[in-house]
């Protein structure tokens, strides 16, 4: 009885490693979620915090990866709390467990999966990327941990700063940056976006970041625009990955809504967006059909920002992954002849900073007969 215990139990063992291995992965459908390179740079969709059973999450590690094969992510990064446990007695507190397990699925299935951590110390919470060791802060006051996870090579970046307080930047915070302990911060957790820092991050330059602070298993809703942060990376490995988050190349991505630098906002669009009918030939009077095509993920709202006075535009939408067209009206008092136009288009959901949006160009050449 005891060795066919021992026999049911090493099947049972090699029945659920096959179901989780990739030969069994045809019914998780991957979400291509296209996003356009920017010149010279990898995009790539990442959430850099993520909670399993080993703190106070709801799911085995390897369904993160799972989750981030279906829904389209390349890069995510295993946040559990440092100092908090309550399945403790069910699970090991050894915070180099959820990486070790979820790390051979995310290889199997090209997840590139970050080491890390979320130091959980009173009100003001970070996360702690490439922690090679992420047993290090336990146990420590925040600056103490804080120091602690930078020694050890950590990305740090602030978490979720209105979670407990109206967002803004707080005196308390300032001895951190002082010592230069963090470099980015949560701009969008979850579904918040948090406003009331944006303009201090912007000054003092830290990287943008939006992610999804999951706990418990993700259902379409939270499916249904989530937060990604965008990484403008030269090499698509953690190196790469490391070197875009220390030089600020990121972007937040969330619900329809992108924030992020004028350089990077613009190669998406560029990357994204193709004018099919860049020139033409219209009477005075009539009108003419500007059309673009999306290969992207994105939307784009677009408003006319600048156009000749006899030439009259709508704001139009442009949905992911499809075309528009956009009717141009020409005044019957337009001049005759060739024009060479810059149409000024704002992207009313693509920021750059505190209530300023992406500007584009879009070249037009019209002949009014």
């Amino acid at each position: 009885m005891i060795r066919l215990h021992r026999f049911a139990v090493l099947t049972l063992a090699a029945l659920l490693t096959l179901a989780l291995s990739t030969t069994a992965f045809s019914q998780h459908v991957r979400n291509p979620l296209p996003v356009p390179d920017v010149e010279g740079f990898k995009t790539l969709k990442c959430d850099f915090h993520l909670h399993t059973v080993f703190s106070d999450g709801r799911v085995w590690p390897t369904v993160r990866v799972i989750e981030a094969y279906r829904q389209g992510l390349d890069v995510i990064a295993l946040t559990d709390h440092d100092d908090y446990h309550p399945w403790a007695p069910h699970v090991s507190e050894d915070l180099m467990r959820p990486h070790e397990l979820a790390k051979p699925m995310a290889d199997e299935l090209g997840i590139i999966l970050i080491p890390g951590i979320e130091i959980t110390k009173g009100e003001w919470h970070f996360n702690a990327l490439f922690l090679e060791d992420r047993n290090v802060t336990k146990n420590l006051e925040k600056k103490e941990a804080l120091i602690a996870a930078k020694k050890h090579g950590a990305f740090v970046f602030w978490n979720h700063p209105g979670w407990q307080r109206p967002e803004r930047w707080f005196p308390e915070i300032d001895p951190l940056w002082d010592s230069q302990l963090f470099s980015g911060i949560e701009l969008v957790n979850g579904k918040t976006v948090y406003d009331g820092i944006y303009q201090e991050m912007m000054d003092k330059n830290l990287a943008i970041l939006s992610n999804t602070d999951w706990h418990m298993p993700a259902t379409e809703g939270d499916i249904e625009g989530r937060a990604i942060t965008l990484v403008f990376a030269r090499t698509a490995d953690p190196s790469g990955i490391r070197e875009a988050l220390e030089a600020r190349r990121t972007a937040a991505w969330m619900g329809g809504e992108v924030w992020g630098s004028k350089e990077m906002l613009t190669g998406l669009w560029e990357g994204a967006v193709k004018v099919e009918n860049s020139s033409g030939t219209v009477a005075a009077g009539g009108s003419y059909t500007l059309r673009l095509s999306n290969s992207s993920a994105f939307e784009f709202r677009i408003d006319a920002a600048a156009k000749p006075e006899w030439l009259s535009l709508r704001g139009s939408r442009l949905a992911a992954q499809s075309g528009m067209a956009v009717a141009a009206r020409i005044a019957e008092e337009a001049p005759q002849g060739s024009h060479e136009i810059d149409l000024v288009f704002k992207i009313t959901n693509f920021h750059t900073g505190p209530g300023e949006n992406l500007v584009v160009n879009v070249p037009l050449r019209l002949v009014v007969e």
